[in-house]
């Protein structure tokens, strides 16, 4: 936006400021008349309506963004519409924020200006940093779908799939049964950082030990080195954090029982990559534990989102989903800002039980899933409440 553009926006905000502070003045002068009209009335007062949320959704995705990436951003787009319809309300402002912080930047301005209340989006990292400062600017928040959890910020929340909320549930459970020390094999890549930084901590939340960490290039030749160095520091009673999925779990279970380490051996435990097809035909996942979305109501979205488009939804497309249904909630209490978006309550929507805390980080009540050939069964339910404050 040009500096005379942003002049002009500012003095047009003071001068209705100004307009607004003028007329409660006359209004408390006249008895506290709800209505400019009444304002020569002598009619007795009446209350005043709270000030009005704007009902409008900013949605912000890379819509033109190459590859895979535009492919994700269509289908959030169209679980997002989805919910709007699901509801029967709610008015969405759609944005492409084209993958990159420029794009992102002029959407997220573009989108205010259209008068959006909230801001749902963008999707990568590089968008979010780039947008959180232009909606602090004009006193809106943004719920966003990156998993790098640096980019929360306040009035920034993320909407996603943490890894750290995965990490300390599964490390929790597996202490309640007795396995305190944990080996972990990891993907050398910003997901992998980020799961070995979660399990220093929750490991340390519930005094279990890691006992070995190793990373592997994401290539099939690099892998056997370091499952080799991890499967000698396996002892009895152990446990091996694996956070992959797809073939590359397939390449990583190859590995790994070449140097004699098997479920029947070790309790292997993963991480939300394997919500995939190939893990439960995996040798290694047999049995495996780790925190998700209960089957049935991934299942459940996956049935709406096609009977509307004919087609399966990538598993990131329900956040979307979640993220209209809880901006509407969010308007009908007439309260989106920080507080009523970080309420200690939580909402249920089609993923279960989440809340925001003050942080921008999302708390979510998971699951226990144990997997096997026919998929991933529930061994622990999600909790349906929170019992304790946000931390």
């Amino acid at each position: 936006m040009k500096k005379t553009s942003v002049a002009q926006a500012f003095m047009g905000r003071e001068w209705r400021n100004l307009l607004a502070v003028f007329l409660l003045f006359l209004l408390a002068g006249c008895g506290g008349m709800s209505k400019v009209g009444d304002l020569f009335s002598d009619d007795p007062a009446t209350p005043q309506a709270p000030p009005a949320v704007s009902t409008s959704i900013a949605l912000l995705l890379p819509l033109s963004a190459p590859g895979e990436t535009q492919n994700i951003a269509r289908a959030m787009q169209q679980a997002a519409q989805l919910a709007v319809k699901d509801l029967g309300s709610g008015t969405l402002i759609i944005k492409d924020s084209g993958g990159t912080a420029d794009r992102a930047r002029s959407a997220a301005q573009a989108a205010l200006d259209e008068g959006a209340g909230i801001i749902l989006g963008p999707l990568l990292s590089t968008e979010v940093q780039a947008v959180s400062p232009v909606a602090r600017e004009r006193n809106v928040n943004v719920i966003a779908f990156s998993s790098v959890s640096s980019v929360a910020t306040p009035g920034t929340f993320l909407m996603s799939f943490l890894p750290d909320e995965e990490v300390s549930n599964v490390v929790r459970y597996a202490a309640s049964k007795g396995y305190r020390n944990i080996s972990l094999l990891y993907p050398a890549s910003q997901y992998g950082a980020a799961i070995e930084q979660a399990l220093s901590r929750a490991a340390l939340s519930e005094g279990s030990t890691v006992v070995a960490a190793k990373s592997y290039a994401r290539e099939a030749a690099a892998v056997t080195q370091p499952a080799a160095s991890i499967a000698a520091s396996l002892g009895q009673g152990s446990a091996l954090l694996l956070p992959e999925g797809g073939q590359m779990l397939r390449t990583v279970s190859g590995a790994l029982e070449g140097n004699g380490i098997s479920p029947r051996s070790t309790k292997i435990l993963g991480t939300g990559l394997w919500d995939d097809g190939l893990t439960r035909s995996t040798p290694i996942a047999q049995g495996g534990w780790y925190a998700g979305v209960a089957p049935q109501l991934v299942q459940a979205f996956e049935q709406k989102y096609a009977a509307s488009y004919g087609v399966k939804p990538p598993r990131i497309a329900s956040l979307a989903y979640d993220a209209v249904a809880f901006a509407v909630n969010l308007q009908k209490t007439g309260d989106v800002s920080e507080v009523g978006i970080a309420s200690p309550t939580g909402f249920q929507g089609s993923n279960g039980l989440f809340r925001f805390r003050e942080n921008g980080l999302i708390e979510r009540g998971l699951a226990i899933l144990q997997m096997g050939p026919g998929g991933p069964d529930v061994i622990q339910q999600a909790p349906t409440s929170f019992s304790s404050p946000a931390q």
